[in-house]
Formats: C-alpha cells, sequence, structure tokens
C-alpha cells in the first residue's frame, strides 16, 4: 500500500491499515495525536475502525502545549 503521510509518500507491506496501525508503526505514543484523511478530519475514537486505501493522504499531528 502506498500512503502520502504528512507530506512524504512511504509504502507499507500490509493490505489494510488503519490510522491507530499507522500511529503504532510509528511508535507515536503522544497522548493527543490529530488524524485528517484525504482532508477529512478523523475521531479519535474511530482510529481503529478508520481504514486507510492505496494512495490516501494522511496527515498525523501531535498536540503540544506548553507556557
Amino acid at each position: 500500500m502506498r500512503l502520502t503521510v504528512n507530506f512524504t509518500e512511504e509504502t507499507h507491506d500490509e493490505a489494510a491499515l488503519s490510522v491507530a496501525d499507522l500511529i503504532s508503526k510509528k511508535r507515536w505514543t503522544f497522548p493527543l495525536i490529530i488524524a485528517r484523511i484525504n482532508g477529512e478530519l478523523v475521531e479519535r475514537k474511530d482510529y481503529s475502525s478508520a481504514l486507510l486505501s492505496d494512495g490516501d493522504n494522511v496527515e498525523l499531528y501531535h498536540l503540544v502545549s506548553g507556557g
């Protein structure tokens, strides 16, 4: 599967990946991650069920707060 993740093309061997799978593969453990698939916001509760397709454009951002 070919994806564009944060404006970088990536190839993954899996035939199916969810947003949660992709975050896990990247080993991101930040508590607040925002995800978009092809410009559409994905609710955090849907990360496990939001499946990615070949050619999708995925944006993943972690929120950082501070003073």
